[in-house]
């Protein structure tokens, strides 16, 4: 599925529709596109400005990340698609086939393994958000806020996605790497959020 070529009305219309795909994982990768779309536009509005001279290098080093990310997180989505499939199809197969457990172990595994790179890139994004919530251009500070809500969000969806299909892998060596590779960067995560949480508070952003 070449999710480029869609109008957000056709993939929300598909999303909303009887079929499974594109689910959270795909779901969630274009929710990060966005988010990392808003700290492009930040750090746009920031370069240029007089008042932000001083912090040209790191809004340049936003821009050239984030357009990166942005266009890998289209791609994620539809690897997710892509994962997804390969999955229900080894699950059509008779269950006397003796390719069966095997093929819907592969597919599982990589069913986690595009989600687990999903919660990377949240993790690339709220890194840069952090940048933008404190050194943006302050008539763009709810975008870069904005910015670092929509990364948490899309970090938690690749989470649980990745762990019900961690749920299903009988490989308990990929599992416990996964699992403990997934809390690490949650730790992570959570970190650079509460610190843009503390940025929001002190500049009046909390009712």
């Amino acid at each position: 599925m070449n999710i480029e070529k869609l109008t957000l009305k056709e993939f929300c219309d598909m999303v909303s529709d009887k079929s499974p795909v594109p689910g959270g994982g795909a779901v969630g990768a274009i929710v990060a596109a966005f988010s990392a779309a808003l700290n492009q536009m930040v750090a746009n509005l920031t370069v240029g400005k007089k008042k932000y001279e001083e912090y040209k290098g790191a809004m340049e080093e936003v821009l050239e990340n984030m357009e990166y990310t942005r266009n890998r997180l289209q791609d994620i989505a539809a690897k997710d698609i892509e994962a997804f499939n390969k999955v229900m199809e080894a699950l059509k197969m008779p269950k006397d086939d003796p390719r069966r457990s095997e093929l819907l172990q592969n597919a599982l595994k990589e069913a986690a393994d595009v989600p687990f790179e999903l919660a990377r890139e949240a993790r690339n994004i709220l890194k840069y958000s952090q940048i933008t919530s404190k050194f943006g251009n302050k008539n763009a500070i709810s975008d870069a806020y904005s910015s670092a809500e929509l990364a948490i969000a899309s970090f938690r969806i690749a989470m649980y996605n990745v762990l019900i299909n961690l749920s299903s892998i009988k490989d308990e060596e990929f599992v416990k790497k996964y699992r403990e590779e997934l809390q690490e960067i949650r730790n992570e995560v959570e970190g650079m959020y509460r610190s843009i949480r503390e940025l929001i508070k002190e500049n009046g952003f909390e009712i």
